[in-house]
């Protein structure tokens, strides 16, 4: 059965290590039959949340016209979600963090969505995984598939971006 398929990467390296596992997890994904979108935080304008509430209505929708607007519609269509972040000072970079605090009008309208995690680092998840686990954790009877990791240049691991290829394959 085909899935929707969303991968947010949060990388500013286009090409980068915690990128290359998403460009793997989309030829999978693809191959395997699925719609497939990949969004790059770093190619969509988008500012702050401004804690200003005016989201919180029936329409689900921030007052700020950016790129997010689009992104947040596709989540809320999505079967499957992947985040990717590298991993800077053992935590998720501050543009994933960002977008999270951009989620606010859906975040708990997002509902039986399964979940992937790619992180890219240079020795360590850190606390890395605890901040996305508590982000997946505001949506209703989320299932987390899998996490990624590449401690170093992902092209150089073969095996891993076999893995991530079957994973967006078999999702």
């Amino acid at each position: 059965m085909s899935k929707k398929v969303i991968v947010i990467s949060s990388s500013p390296r286009i090409g980068g290590n915690s990128d290359t596992l998403c460009d793997e997890f989309v030829r999978g994904a693809l191959d395997g039959d699925n719609a497939v979108v990949k969004y790059n935080l770093e190619e969509i304008r988008f500012h702050a949340c401004k804690a200003c509430m005016k989201c919180k209505t029936p329409e689900m929708k921030c007052f700020q016209e950016d790129g997010l607007a689009e992104v947040l519609d596709k989540m809320m269509e999505a079967d499957v979600i992947v985040y990717a972040t590298p991993i800077y000072y053992y935590s998720m970079c501050g543009t994933l963090k960002r977008f999270f605090d951009r989620c606010y009008p859906i975040f708990n309208h997002l509902e039986d969505k399964e979940y992937y995690i790619i992180t890219s680092a240079g020795s360590s998840n850190g606390n890395a995984l605890i901040g996305i686990r508590d982000f997946i954790s505001f949506s209703k009877n989320p299932t987390e598939k899998a996490v990624f990791t590449v401690i170093g240049d992902a092209k150089s691991q073969p095996e891993l971006l076999k893995e991530v290829y079957e994973a967006g394959f078999d999702c």
